[in-house]
């Protein structure tokens, strides 16, 4: 026993249970006593007010013949009475205790028992009977012989006026009491009716009790138990690792608010522990961001020395070949006028021709190897797309090239060098005519275009050959890389129009699909007039740039609020700058967050 017990009180419910069953049982039992005794209280106490009014009936019925001593007449009455259901005796004796009349003839003429219990229990001192008989003593309750219990009851009869005036003159006038009326009445009958409402009573109690636990049973199983057992089940799938269990509980007590929490703190551990995997799956993505960004910025580097390198030595190269090139080229043309035969005459045409074709790469060469010294002024770009289409008009006419310019209205005066932005675009109108060999659509479209928070004039030029492959889009910018026809190209031509977009604190881009043909696109910095006046880079960041020219930085002088794109790590040509060399990403910036929360 001792172990289901013990598993009992460990459950709350076995708890619950076993106390509620004890407040039932306590409470049941003090109303089942209490009724109980009530009952059987109000039931003597009924039988005693019967028994006392039988016993005023006899003395009224009685009072006649005493005042005519009318014995036969007494008697008669007594014996009549006594015939009564649950009246067992009557007897009437004086103060002597001499019984003159009873129920039982053969007790007349006899001497009452002073120590019966009908004498106890109603005098105090039964030798002083008359004196020491009370009102609330008149009654005393006894077992009898015959196994029942016996209510007697003695009445005094006093010592009326009328007893001492009347014509036997029997009293004196000096005595108080003349005798005792005593009238036994059997509590059989009330013994039965509180024994069958005990039975009752227990029986109603135990139904009640009974029912009463079986709805609280329901009661705590609904409202309490199947709630407390479901957050239960919840904490041990729980605790084995569900994050997505939840306990279905609506009621709004505390065993709701319970549940709620329980699901609430479920869900915040749920994330807490998705938080937890992605630490590390975001800590590797981390490294291997800063690994790449490593990788690209290092990259940069060194394709920005080869540059610079390639650079220095194709200038050299170039200015060392182009002495004696010129030579060659000015033999050639004099050759070619004083030959007279055909033959000769056309091996001149053909040198001429080839050293025309070196002195263009040439010019190239050096038009990329040297620093740039730009002059920028404010111009449309209208003018630049106007002065450059009229050049390739006929040359697009004869290959059956249409030609469609969409410039948006109102485009803003742009800072640029005229001529350098001239060769860039041309550099595109060529590529896109020699990309449309059997003719095509040119179209060169002009705009405004938001990026990074930052406004940019674009100059869109588009073909309609058969494109450029996916593949080759990333070398397409390198020096000396070409996809023409060997002899048709020098593979200068985007990487100078890209080195003219950089000094102009732009950039270019290239966009192309497989049998439909490629885009490029120039995009040029615009500031307007309010923002030019308002904090430069520079002089927030004092970075110096202003005091020393050897501090590159793109953005200045006329593109300071706007470095993290054109000279910081969100540009699309080389980072530029000291501040911005340092950030891995400009959004850091404290002059950027400034001027994105507009503070300056």
């Amino acid at each position: 026993m001792n172990g289901p017990f013990r598993h009992i009180t460990k459950s709350l419910a076995g708890k619950l249970i076993i106390a509620i069953g004890l407040l039932i049982i306590i409470g049941g039992g003090i109303s089942w006593y209490t009724l109980i005794s009530n009952g059987k209280k109000i039931l003597t106490k009924n039988a005693i007010q019967y028994t006392a009014s039988y016993s005023e009936l006899i003395k009224k019925s009685t009072r006649y013949g005493m005042l005519t001593f009318h014995r036969e007449s007494i008697q008669h009455t007594i014996d009549s009475i006594s015939l009564t259901e649950n009246i067992k005796r009557v007897r009437i004796f004086d103060s002597k205790g001499r019984i003159f009349y009873s129920s039982r003839h053969e007790e007349i003429g006899q001497m009452v028992d002073r120590t019966s219990t009908a004498c106890i229990g109603c005098h105090s001192d039964p030798e002083r009977p008359s004196i020491t008989l009370t009102s609330k003593n008149q009654w005393t309750i006894y077992e009898s012989k015959d196994g029942y219990r016996i209510l007697t009851v003695v009445d005094p009869v006093y010592n009326e006026p009328s007893c001492y005036t009347a014509t036997c003159h029997v009293h004196h006038q000096e005595k108080r009491v003349l005798g005792i009326l005593q009238t036994d009445f059997s509590l059989s009958s009330v013994d039965k009716t509180i024994q069958k409402q005990t039975v009752d009573t227990t029986s109603y109690a135990l139904v009640f009790m009974g029912i009463t636990s079986i709805i609280l049973y329901f009661v705590l199983r609904s409202f309490v138990l199947k709630p407390v057992s479901m957050l239960s089940n919840g904490m041990d799938k729980v605790s084995d690792g569900n994050l997505d269990q939840t306990v279905q509980i609506t009621s709004r007590d505390e065993l709701g608010l319970l549940a709620n929490s329980f699901n609430v703190m479920t869900r915040d551990i749920k994330i807490a522990r998705a938080k937890m995997d992605n630490w590390t799956q975001t800590l590797e993505n981390e490294v291997a961001k800063k690994t790449e960004e490593l990788r690209r910025s290092q990259n940069k580097l060194i394709q920005a020395e080869k540059l610079a390198s390639l650079g220095r030595l194709t200038a050299d190269v170039a200015h060392e070949i182009r002495n004696p090139l010129t030579a060659i080229g000015g033999f050639a043309h004099r050759l070619s006028k004083i030959v007279t035969q055909e033959k000769e005459k056309e091996y001149a045409d053909v040198i001429v021709c080839n050293v025309n074709s070196l002195e263009k790469i040439l010019r190239n060469v050096l038009t990329f190897s040297r620093e740039a010294r730009y002059h920028l002024e404010k111009h449309n770009i209208e003018e630049v797309v106007h002065d450059v289409l009229i050049i390739y008009e006929d040359l697009c006419r004869e290959q059956r090239i249409s030609i469609e310019v969409k410039i948006g209205e109102h485009l803003p005066a742009i800072l640029i060098d005229k001529e350098q932005v001239r060769q860039a675009f041309s550099n595109l109108i060529t590529n896109a005519i020699d990309a449309m060999p059997n003719g095509g659509t040119l179209t060169v479209t002009a705009g405004v275009e938001e990026i990074h928070a930052v406004i940019f004039l674009f100059l869109k030029v588009s073909d309609t050959g058969q494109g450029i492959p996916e593949e080759k889009l990333p070398f397409i910018f390198e020096p000396f890389f070409t996809t023409k026809e060997i002899g048709r190209g020098t593979g200068l031509g985007l990487s100078i129009t890209r080195k003219i977009m950089e000094e102009h604190s732009g950039f270019i881009r290239a966009g192309s699909t497989m049998g439909k043909g490629s885009t490029f696109s120039l995009y040029f910095p615009y500031q307007s007039e309010e923002e030019s006046l308002k904090v430069k880079c520079w002089e927030y960041m004092k970075c110096g740039r202003d005091k020393d020219a050897t501090v590159k930085c793109s953005a200045y002088p006329n593109f300071g609020r706007s470095c993290w794109v054109v000279s910081g790590t969100f540009c699309e040509g080389k980072v530029q700058g000291t501040f911005a060399q340092k950030y891995e990403d400009c959004r850091k910036c404290e002059f950027y967050q400034k001027v994105k929360s507009k503070e300056i």
